[in-house]
C-alpha cells in the first residue's frame, strides 16, 4: 500500500519526510534547517522547534523525543 504523507501536518511521517538526507549525528538547528530547506511548513518547523537542544545521533532518537514532546 503507497500511502500518501499529510505534508501540511506536524505527523511523524511528516517530520520524517522534511528531516530526510539530515547527516546523523545532527543538533535541532540541523534538523530545523533540513526541514526549512525541503520546505516544511510551520506546523512541522514548530514541532521541531519543542524538541530538546540535544545531540541527535539517529532518526530513532528524534522521533522517540519528537513522541514525547507532541501533542
Amino acid at each position: 500500500m503507497n500511502e500518501r504523507v499529510d505534508r501540511t501536518d506536524a505527523s511523524p511521517a511528516a517530520v520524517v519526510d522534511f528531516i530526510e538526507g539530515v547527516q546523523y549525528p545532527c543538533s535541532k538547528a540541523q534538523l530545523l534547517a533540513q526541514a526549512t530547506r525541503r520546505g516544511a511548513p510551520r506546523m512541522v518547523i514548530e514541532a521541531l522547534e519543542r524538541l530538546p537542544e540535544v545531540t541527535y545521533y539517529d532518526l530513532a532518537q528524534v522521533m522517540d523525543r519528537f513522541s514525547r514532546v507532541s501533542p
